[in-house]
């Protein structure tokens, strides 16, 4: 299966395409910047003509604007990249019936604190990333059989002055810098490596609608860092709690996910926190340490 892979050289498209050689795949790495071929999403002439020349059989979707900010200081971008996109792409699926996947998100969610919520449930949408993200939604769903992953990934990306929330929360923890982490900000992050894995899974099952792939687990950021400093084997007793009430624009804040459905089409258990911070402590042993901060 000729495999076309967009957002590839972020921290989620990495894994994917880690993944996929994993697997013995052949994925073609798609991206502003490379590394195999170079488009702009909010160009869709250019779009459609690297779809017409490659002729994907899958397209996996993990490109968008996801700065909250950003997409609040250029709308009409957020939606170019995060939505018009999505249409293009699945004009291009039903017309050469290729199967399409699109990462989403769970910033859909506010006021009911650690609650785990499934697919179905009712969305509060409050700033232009959450709102793209929803609508993108609703046009992948046109495609047959598409994949809707909604989730809360984090990972190692590896680029200086840029941290990823892992990449920034381990060079805290053992430099013992100054730790403000919000105690009233829930989500059930998952590490890129297990998501990606799990994505492909769902894609041999055939697995199809929105489905959670996230942790088996709703953490606070606050706790998901005390059990990453665990995980280092660290004692964590300098940090100070934070309000996600006091950043702007507002933000949904109860992003917890229930991924009974993705269990129940996988037939295995997703990581829990635990889990998920033991992941992220080996992968950043195996590159290691890398600087994180420059």
């Amino acid at each position: 299966m000729a495999i076309l892979l967009l957002g590839a050289i972020g921290m989620l498209g990495q894994a994917i395409s880690a993944e996929a050689r994993r697997r013995g795949l052949t994925l073609v790495a798609v991206s502003r910047h490379g590394p195999d071929r170079v488009v702009d999403l909010s160009d869709p002439d250019g779009l459609r003509a690297l779809l017409s020349s490659l002729r994907p059989e899958l397209i996996v979707n993990a490109a968008a604007i996801a700065s909250i900010g950003a997409c609040e200081r250029d709308r009409h971008q957020a939606y170019r990249v995060n939505t018009a996109a999505v249409a293009i792409l699945v004009e291009y699926c039903r017309t050469a019936a290729a199967r399409f996947v699109q990462i989403s998100t769970d910033h859909f969610f506010s006021g009911d604190g650690a609650a785990p919520h499934g697919e179905g449930a009712p969305v509060t949408l409050l700033n232009e990333y959450a709102r793209t993200k929803h609508l993108a939604e609703g046009f992948a769903l046109v495609a047959p059989g598409a994949l809707v992953l909604r989730t809360n990934v984090t990972g190692l990306r590896g680029r200086q002055n840029v941290p990823t929330f892992a990449e920034w929360a381990l060079d805290a923890l053992t430099r013992r810098k100054p730790l403000r982490l919000f105690d009233d900000f829930f989500t059930s992050t998952i590490d890129t490596p297990s998501f990606a894995a799990a994505m492909f899974d769902l894609i041999d099952r055939r697995a199809h609608g929105i489905v959670n792939l996230a942790a088996r687990t709703v953490a606070s950021k606050r706790t998901f860092v005390h059990a990453l400093a665990h995980a280092l084997d660290i004692r964590l007793d300098w940090d100070e709690p934070a309000s996600v009430l006091s950043l702007v624009p507002p933000r949904a804040e109860s992003l917890g996910l229930d991924v009974t459905k993705a269990e129940r089409l996988l037939g295995y258990a997703l990581p829990d926190t635990e889990r998920v911070c033991h992941n992220l402590v080996s992968h950043w042993k195996e590159q290691c340490a890398i600087p994180l901060a420059s």
